[in-house]
């Protein structure tokens, strides 16, 4: 590296600063950052990289990048982050920042069928342009497909699997049947008893699971499998200040009707042993009665609509 040239140096807070090399030592590099003339940081030379020649240009795919590196990866996700653009392509691996609020039709119908059967990177970076390459491989090759969605909690692989079981079942199930209801029902039954509130997320899976989508011979969706496994059946039991037993117990007592609250003998949540030890408060209060009818839903579509409701909320809540 030559000096005065442009790169970007580490920094403690920030992750990475841009600047200018101003001395370059036997071991290590100083750099004086852009937005502080007059400072200097030093790193040692694997630890400094070089800059993209424009600053605030962004690009879908990282490999399209001059310098592909840990630095240039990251300003280029947080300036597309800025842009309301949370996809960014690395070849065919997709990175997905949680913007923490809706964006307007991003996941609509009309969304759905511009993806439909485009190959990958010919459409913006998207969780559907990587449903759809699976499903057209997997009719192509006659092969199953994966997708593996990884990251660290609150990162949105709940909302991203989500969206990719509305995508298959939507495009090439036959239009909310009782097959394509069953699988996306599923999921709010399977976040009231396996999800909770954490420090860093509302709405944390305490549990993994394995999601089969099934097609038959003319390629449509047929059926599907939800496994289920390390459920973290500590939180039960004991949950830490800031945080929440499962779902399912707070929407209960925040809207469950006034029969089943009665039959329950359901007060407020601080009220009882196993869910008043954490945080109490209806984070999510102005729609649980709406999730609570999700859940009650998801039950009858599952075939158990002959079994008592009381009964069945009775075996899970704590007393």
């Amino acid at each position: 590296m030559d000096g005065g040239k442009k790169v970007w140096v580490p920094h403690p807070s920030q992750g990475f600063k841009l600047g200018r090399i101003i001395d370059i030592g036997a071991d290590t590099i100083t750099v004086e950052p852009f937005d502080a003339p007059g400072s200097a940081i030093s790193a040692a030379y694997d630890r400094v990289y070089p800059a993209e020649e424009y600053d605030n240009k962004d690009v879908e795919d990282n490999c399209a990048l001059m310098y592909l590196n840990e630095a240039t990866l990251l300003n280029n996700i947080r300036i597309r982050y800025t842009k309301n653009h949370i996809y960014t392509y690395v070849a065919n691996i997709l990175i997905a920042v949680n913007p923490y609020f809706e964006i307007p039709d991003a996941y609509s119908s009309a969304t759905i069928k511009k993806y439909q059967g485009k190959s990958l990177g010919t459409m913006p970076p998207h969780v559907f342009a990587i449903a759809d390459k699976a499903y057209r491989d997997m009719r192509s090759l006659k092969m199953s497909q994966s997708i593996i969605v990884s990251g660290e909690s609150g990162a949105g692989k709940t909302e991203s699997t989500k969206y990719i079981l509305k995508y298959l079942t939507e495009s090439w199930g036959t239009h909310a049947g009782p097959i394509e209801e069953r699988i996306v029902e599923s999921n709010p039954l399977l976040e009231a008893f396996g999800n909770a509130k954490t420090v860093r997320n509302n709405n944390s899976s305490r549990f993994g699971k394995f999601v089969e989508i099934h097609f038959n011979d003319k390629n449509a969706v047929a059926g599907g499998f939800i496994s289920h496994y390390l459920l973290e059946k500590s939180r039960i039991c004991v949950q830490g200040p800031e945080e929440r037993n499962y779902h399912i117990f707070y929407r209960l007592c925040a809207g469950a009707p006034e029969d089943t609250r009665k039959k329950l003998g359901l007060t407020s949540p601080d009220n009882f042993h196993y869910i008043g030890r954490g945080c109490t408060q209806y984070f999510c209060q102005n729609d649980t009665e709406k999730k609570l009818a999700q859940d009650r839903k998801s039950k009858q579509l599952k075939g158990n609509i002959s079994k008592s409701k009381v009964s069945y909320f009775k075996q899970g809540f704590p007393y």
